[in-house]
């Protein structure tokens, strides 16, 4: 597996989930806290548009972010996994299960 793009939504661990990315799974890892600055959701299209597959953490963003990001993955046809626990391990393992196509989830 080349080089794969990960977008990970919430949390606050940007640093852990890039070494952990780069060290399990060679990953580039975009990372955008759940958090939306001035009710805006622009920011999540092109992040959406760059990534191989979008691991948005469940406990750790707004209902609207999910929901945001949840449509652009499904406009853009990138995987996505939803996770509940914020872990490292959980979250990049998600990303290696959707780069590897063990679990092909779209959103619907």
């Amino acid at each position: 597996m080349g080089l794969s793009t990960v977008l990970i939504v919430g949390g606050f661990n940007q640093k852990g989930y890039e070494e952990m990315g780069k060290k399990k799974g060679n990953m580039d890892i975009l990372f955008h806290n759940g958090i939306i600055k001035r009710q805006s959701t622009t920011v999540f299209e092109k992040l959406v548009k760059k990534a191989d597959c979008v691991v948005l953490i469940q406990s750790a963003c707004s209902h609207r972010t999910m929901w945001e990001v949840k449509k652009l993955s499904k406009k853009y046809s990138v995987p996505v996994s939803y996770p509940r626990n914020r872990g490292l391990s959980e979250v990049i393992n998600s990303a290696v299960e959707l780069l590897n196509n063990k679990v092909s989830f779209f959103a619907s």
